[in-house]
């Protein structure tokens, strides 16, 4: 299970959510979209993610697509946001998921992020399309059709027409789901056999 765009207002009630079931996270952070770095909730929540088991990855400061810019502009994005991450955690993400999912493949990209340290761009197999403002039927249906293969779920912390109680209901459907189909949910690092920090 992963989570793009936060911290947001509704992170401690997801996080709180994820404790009362047992589960953890990935959660893929920005520096400056619903809440920035100068705000202190931003680095206490991010210590929350991680004192509390979850990963912390990279999602970039400002939520630009990463094939639109330079290897500079793209350096500039994910040091501005390591810079926080390592003052709220003490350590440096080696997982980031491109915005828009864009920019897999892409030499300037992948070569730009490789040179910083990062291990894997990660990407999703199932999408909540909580971002498009699908309903919760919907991501149930999308969920309910993972069949045993390994899945990593897209879900967001905050998003477009969204509530606390919209969020944490969602999420709430979809661990429900996920357990109900013998899944356990693991961080990233456990997924895929790699050090989640550099």
């Amino acid at each position: 299970m992963t989570f793009d765009d936060g911290p947001t207002q509704f992170a401690d009630a997801i996080l709180d959510l994820l404790k009362e079931k047992n589960v953890k996270a990935t959660f893929f952070v920005v520096g400056n979209l619903y809440m920035n770095t100068a705000d202190s909730n931003w680095a206490r929540i991010v210590q929350r993610m991680y004192n509390e088991g979850h990963v912390v990855g990279s999602h970039t400061f400002n939520h630009k697509d990463l094939t639109t810019l330079s290897a500079d502009q793209i350096k500039s994005e994910m040091t501005q946001l390591e810079g926080a991450i390592s003052q709220a955690i003490g350590k440096k993400p080696a997982f980031m998921r491109p915005p828009y999912g864009s920019g897999n493949g892409n030499q300037n990209v992948m070569s730009t992020l490789g040179s910083l340290g990062y291990t894997a761009a990660i990407t999703w197999n199932l999408d909540s399309g909580d971002w498009d403002n699908k309903d919760i039927n919907y991501a149930k249906q999308v969920f309910s059709g993972a069949n045993g293969q390994g899945s990593i779920s897209l879900n967001h912390l905050q998003y477009n027409g969204s509530t606390q109680e919209s969020i944490v209901a969602l999420v709430s459907a979809e661990i429900d789901i996920m357990l109900s189909k013998g899944y356990k949910s693991v961080t990233m690092d456990q997924c895929l056999g790699l050090s989640a920090y550099q």
